[in-house]
Parts: structure tokens; sequence; C-alpha cells
């Protein structure tokens, strides 16, 4: 037999063709014939055998005339009517349940985009043949290309679940996912298949959706984000509740989130082009002020040198500086004790967490006016002369030999050892070219014996110590 639709030859036995999938008409859906001659039939025994009576028109009633002869063939007649009937309609009946009608009627509503009527007979076909999943397949692709993708789908997930280790199965259903860029068929597909065989070859169509560290919330700290996914697929995110594409931010790094709310949302997208279900969490930061900065001791004046000590919260940092203008975390680190300044001095300080965010301002205010022979500039002189009589400088002004620059000294500071006030001379040396030499020491001087002056050398707790005197 060949095929009415493309003339491919069919093989015996089978009820659709393997080229095209053209289901093959057994029996056909209606015969007029048949029932033009049951109507005539019916027709001629109702006239015959009923059909004289007498209208009575004083009582208007029709009355039958049977003679009762003919009353046994009437009822003879009538069962041979009844069986012939009956043979009919099991013909017919047989007819419309039979495989052969069902497949072509399957078809035909496919056809006529009438799905639930598919559907419906498709049904009845597996009721009828329950071993087989030629007819699934066949279906399938016959639904396919006439574009009732709903019915196709069905045929292959029920060969699935009579053959669930058929990859070839599995294949057509991927390759029809693929054709209607169906990612979540695919995906859900894969995902509930149990046979690690089938998930093995089909690998790279697997694909999860990103997944985000933190829960969304609200948080008290600066947030880092790390999006990371089961294999090598691409990220894309927007922080600003946009819909990630392919346009927008690849995901890299870890993102960071200052204060603010933020709506992430990221999908991931494989080398085959299929992109996964989207995350979508909301983060808002709001960051918490630091206390600023405790000073001891208090502001105040005073005649003996003090350190100034601030208390650094843990995991915070502490920025100040002595010239009374604002600090910011570009200013002086506190890493230790500070000497108070001598004269009038404005210590100004400010606290920096993890986060960056930045505290009030502590303001301090001291006067160290000291009761001693000398006084800061006699003791800056004091150390120039004895850098000019050692030779480090040729001439007061700073100058030495076969170097470009000059040094030059301050004195801000003083400090008690073993009873003793001695002025803290600071050396720096300012080369032609603009930088600065700074020296890990600073010259020491008795403020009740100029003449005496040394090195001194301050540890991580701010306490000096003293080289022997020059």
């Amino acid at each position: 037999m060949q095929c009415e639709k493309c003339g491919t030859e069919i093989e015996e036995g089978k009820l659709y063709c393997a080229k095209c999938g053209h289901g093959i008409q057994i029996v056909p859906d209606y015969n007029p014939e048949l029932e033009e001659r049951i109507a005539k039939t019916l027709e001629k025994i109702v006239h015959e055998e009923f059909g004289s009576y007498r209208e009575n028109e004083n009582q208007k009633q029709k009355k039958i005339q049977v003679e009762p002869k003919r009353a046994i063939g009437i009822l003879a007649g009538t069962a041979i009517v009844i069986l012939v009937l009956g043979i009919l309609l099991g013909t017919h009946f047989k007819h419309i349940n039979s495989y052969e009608y069902q497949f072509t009627k399957a078809v035909e509503y496919a056809h006529k985009n009438k799905t639930e009527e598919s559907i419906e007979a498709y049904e009845k076909i597996l009721e009828m043949n329950k071993n087989s999943n030629d007819i699934c397949i066949a279906l399938a692709e016959i639904f396919k290309q006439q574009g009732q993708y709903d019915i196709a789908e069905k045929c292959l997930k029920t060969a699935i679940e009579r053959e669930p280790s058929n990859i070839d199965i599995y294949r057509k259903l991927i390759e029809m996912y693929e054709e209607n860029e169906d990612t979540e068929g695919i995906v859900s597909l894969l995902k509930e298949c149990e046979n690690e065989d089938i998930r093995e070859a089909f690998r790279e169509y697997e694909l999860s959706e990103p997944q985000v560290n933190l829960e969304e919330g609200v948080y008290k700290d600066r947030l880092t984000l790390v999006l990371k996914v089961n294999g090598k697929e691409t990220i894309y995110y927007t922080l600003d509740g946009s819909e990630p594409t392919l346009n927008s931010l690849v995901y890299r790094r870890p993102i960071t989130l200052e204060e603010g709310e933020y709506t992430l949302r990221a999908i991931a997208v494989n080398s085959k082009g299929m992109i996964s279900q989207e995350i979508q969490k909301k983060y808002t930061v709001q960051l918490e002020i630091p206390s600023a900065p405790s000073v001891f001791p208090d502001s105040g004046t005073y005649q003996e040198p003090n350190d100034i000590l601030i208390e650094v919260p843990m995991g915070n940092t502490v920025y100040y500086t002595f010239d009374g203008s604002i600090p910011s975390n570009k200013s002086r680190k506190y890493t230790r004790p500070i000497p108070m300044r001598l004269g009038t001095s404005v210590l100004t300080c400010i606290t920096y967490d993890s986060n960056g965010k930045a505290s009030d301002i502590t303001r301090k205010e001291y006067t160290l006016n000291l009761n001693t022979t000398y006084e800061g500039p006699e003791a800056i002189a004091a150390v120039r002369n004895l850098m000019v009589n050692t030779g480090e400088m040729y001439d007061l002004d700073g100058h030495a030999i076969g170097m470009e620059g000059n040094y030059t000294l301050n004195c801000y500071e003083a400090t008690m050892v073993n009873g003793n006030i001695y002025f803290l001379v600071v050396k720096r040396f300012h080369h032609a070219d603009g930088t600065i030499t700074d020296y890990d020491y600073k010259y020491a001087v008795n403020a009740e014996n100029i003449g005496e002056i040394t090195k001194a050398y301050v540890n991580s707790e701010g306490i000096y110590s003293f080289e022997a005197p020059y």
C-alpha cells in the first residue's frame, strides 16, 4: 500500500507512513450509503407494516387495522429489522472503537486544531495498545508537524513513562523543546529523570539558576555578594530591579553593596544559549554610625608632658589632626599614644568602621606650659649646632656636603623620662626634587641641661628609649 500523501510504500501492518507520518484511513469515518439504506429500510417497514389506519372524525382518534395473521409477520419482520440494525450498529460501534479509527480521528482533530478531541482519541489508542511505543512516537511526529506541540509532548512523555531508559525518545523530546526555545521544558525533563546514563548523555543541557551566598533582608554592614552556578554557565545580573539580559553586567567577581537599597536579579546562560530561571533578591544596607572616639585626658592646661590616649573600638580606625582641621581617613592614623603638643593645640579625631562609615568628631583643646629652664626654640638651636659640629651639616641653614637640599628641625613635643623633661626635635631632609626623608629617631634635649642631647626611639606603646648622649 502506498501513502496517499507522499506516495511512499507503507510496510504491511503499519498504521502510518514512516516518512511523513500520514495515517492510513482503513475504515471511512462516515458511510452515507449505509445510513441512507438504514433510513429507507425503516421507513418502508413503518409504512408497509403499520401504515393502514383510519381517522375517526367524531372521536378524532387514529386506529391501526392489523389482521391476526399479519401480526405474526409483523413481529417476525420487526425482529429481523432489529437483528439487522444490531449487526449494523455493532459493526459501526466496533469500527469507531477500533485502533485504526481512533488513530485517524486523532490526526484529523489535530489538523483541525481540536486539541481536546485529539487527546481523547489518542488516549483511547493507548488503552487499546498498552505495550507498544510506536504509536506514541508516530503520533508525536505528526502532531509536531501540524504545530500541535502540547499533544506531541504528551505522546513523547507517555513513551518515556513506558521506556524510561530509551535515550532516543528523550532525544526527540529535547529536540522539540529546542525548536520551540523551551529551556524550562528541557531543564524540567532532565531534573525529573532518574536514569544517570541519560542525564550524563544530555549533561550539556542541564542548567541551574544562579545561587547567592546571602539571603535577602536588611543588613547593618556592607555586603559582599558571591554568585555561583553548578557548571560553566555565564551569569548576567542587575542591581536596580531591571530584567537581566545578555546585555546586562557579567558576573566576574564578588559584588560589594554599599549603603542603600538593591534588587538583585540574575540569570545563567550556558554554551548552547539556554537561559536559566531567574533569581531575585532584595537587600537593604543601613549602616550604623560608629561611636565617636573617646580621648584622655580631657581638655585643659598642663605643666608637665602628657601622652594623649584614644580608645579605638575593635575593627575600627581613628584618624586625627592637631591643627583643628576636620580629620578624614586621609589624615594621620592613630597607632599609639600621642605626645601633647607644646603651647596650645587642638586635637580633632574621627572613627571609621570597617564599612567606611564615619563617626561624629571628637575635639579636645590642650595648653602645655612647661616650667623649665629652656624652651623649644633653644632646643632646636642646640641640635643645629651639634649637627654642624659633627659635620652632618656645613652651615646653620641645613646644607650638607654632597647632598642637594637641606635639613629642617622642628620641636612640637616633650616627654618625661626618669623624672626629667626632654624636648623632642624632629629632623627631616628636603631633597631638591621635592621628596622628603624622615628618620626613625628624634633628638631628645634635656630641658634643664641643653647640652645633653641624645637620640630617642619610640616603641609601639609610645614609650621612648634613649641612646648614650653625644
